[in-house]
Order: structure tokens, then sequence, then C-alpha cells
């Protein structure tokens, strides 16, 4: 029987979060250096005008012979072209720079993504199995899940991967959910994000919803070791887990049980985010591989 989603309520509205920068606020250094080149134009054409005038000055005061007029509009003629030609080359020049900025900071983008891609698979393992009852098949590669809270009942058994040694699968989802934040933290510090903006922004909420629910993953976390009376207190949480009605919510949650909904929470922000990085990721991948004439790799998620 198919249980219905049931909603966590939603908790960010509590907590001021720090405002994602916008494009426009993250580059005020390019708004700064085109506005300093103007400025230098500006200033040469003036310096030109003054020499010209200058100019005239001497030539009327020592050869009365020369008619001005033509020599005014012979030199204004050489201004206008000549401020032509550095309009025209300042705009190619300007453009040259973005393209090569753009293709930069692409590159990094690229770069920083073959570090990450792996820990986004093993992230994705962990937390569906997190997710997933003991009766059914893992979706292994599955970005967005329907789950319940009550689908995470098992996820203080042992992780079904070898490499994992028979750990909690909770604990080794919270261990690679935090080495996916960290990898999210390092490109979003080295990368300008000048250009592809909404993927530092797909970064940047993986990394908020995984700050916000650290506190309620610990506590999750701990009640594998603790212990409630003579109870361990891992099996306690199982049970309300598999007790809580299906239109459960957290404000009627024991104590125990708002930790997991908390948790329920978090890992669905975490997939959201998760699934904007790889769509917008795969894009610029493939803009990359045009432009360098290669194929993208391939990605298999579900």
């Amino acid at each position: 029987m198919k249980l219905p989603k049931i909603k966590a309520p939603d908790i960010r509205g509590k907590i001021k979060a720090p405002e994602i920068l916008s494009q426009k606020d993250r580059k005020p250094s390019e708004r700064v250096e085109r506005a300093h080149t103007s400025r230098l134009l500006i200033l040469s054409i003036i310096a030109i005008i003054a020499f010209i005038g200058m100019a005239s000055v001497v030539l009327f005061l020592f050869r009365r012979d020369v008619d001005m007029l033509e020599v005014l509009k012979s030199s204004m003629g050489s201004v206008l072209a000549l401020l032509f030609a550095v309009i025209i080359l300042d705009t190619i020049n300007a453009s040259s720079n973005k393209k090569m900025k753009r293709r930069e900071e692409r590159k990094a983008i690229v770069r920083h993504n073959k570090i990450i891609q792996p820990v986004i698979d093993m992230y994705l393992v962990r937390k569906n199995m997190v997710i997933t009852l003991n009766d059914r098949t893992v979706s292994k590669f599955k970005v967005n899940a329907a789950f319940t809270v009550k689908d995470m009942k098992d996820m203080f058994g042992p992780s079904e991967l070898i490499s994992d040694v028979s750990k909690p699968k909770i604990e080794v989802y919270a261990y690679y959910q935090e080495k996916l934040h960290e990898k999210f933290t390092h490109l979003v510090e080295d990368v300008d994000f000048n250009f592809y903006s909404e993927l530092c922004d797909a970064a940047m909420e993986y990394i908020n919803a995984t700050s916000y629910g650290a506190s309620a993953l610990d506590a999750v976390v701990g009640y594998s070791g603790a212990m409630a009376g003579t109870k361990p207190m891992k099996s306690v949480v199982m049970n309300q887990i598999r007790d809580e009605p299906e239109n459960g919510k957290f404000i009627d949650a024991p104590p125990a049980m708002k930790n997991v909904y908390l948790l329920h929470q978090m890992i669905n922000d975490q997939e959201v985010a998760l699934g904007k990085y790889l769509r917008l990721v795969q894009m610029i991948t493939e803009e990359d591989a045009k432009e360098g004439g290669g194929a993208p790799a391939d990605v298999d998620y579900e």
C-alpha cells in the first residue's frame, strides 16, 4: 500500500537565512572596471580636443596665412574618426574579454564538478537507503524520491554496502551529505559565478538546507547509541515512527520524532537543490563539450 506523503513543517521562515547574492551584486569589480575604462576614454577625447584647440591658437597667433576654419574641420574630422575607431575597438575588446571570462568560469565549474560528481553518487546511494524500508528495493541513484516519515523506519539498520562495513544507514548518510556540503562550499567560494549564477544558487540551496537541518540530523544519529531508560533510544524512535499516523504533523509529534520530521524536510530540500544543480551542470558541461569539440559525459540519474 502506497503511503501518502507527510508534509513536514517549513521552519525556514523562522530563521533569517543569509541572502544569496544576485548577479548584479556579485560583480562590482566588472562594473568598476568598465566605468574606469569609460572615464579614460572620455578624458582622452577631452585631451585631444584641448590639444587641437591649443594648436589652433598657436597657429592663429604665428601663422596668419593659415585658414583656421579648414584646420579645425580637418582636426575635428580626425578626432571623430579616432573616436569611432576607439569605440569599435573597445567594444570588440570588451566582447572578447567577456567570452574569455565566461569560458574560464565554465571550465572552472567543469573542473570542480569532476570532484563533486563522485560525491553526489555516494550521497545519493546513502540517502536512498535511509528513506527506503528494508522490504523494498533501493533506487540507488534516484534524485527526487517521494517518501514519508514512515519510510525512514529502518534508517538505523546496517548499510547494505560492503564499503560501509555495516555501519548504520543514517550514520553513513550523515557522513556523505556533509562531504557534499563541503564540496559545494568550495565551489561557491572558488568560482565568481558572473555568468552561471543559477548554479551558485542551487549549490547555496543545498548548503542552506544542510546547515538548517544539521542539529536535527546530529540528534537522530545520536539515537543509535543512546538509551531511554532501559531501552535503546533507536528502538523507541523506530516504534514511534511505526505508530505515527499517516497524517501526522510536526507540532503533534513526540520530542524525539520532531527531529525525524526535521530530517525528513532537510532531505526533501537537499533533493530539490541537487536536482537543480544536476540539470544546470549538465547544460554547462554540454556547452563546454560543444565548444571544445568533445562529447559530454553521460549522467544516468532517475
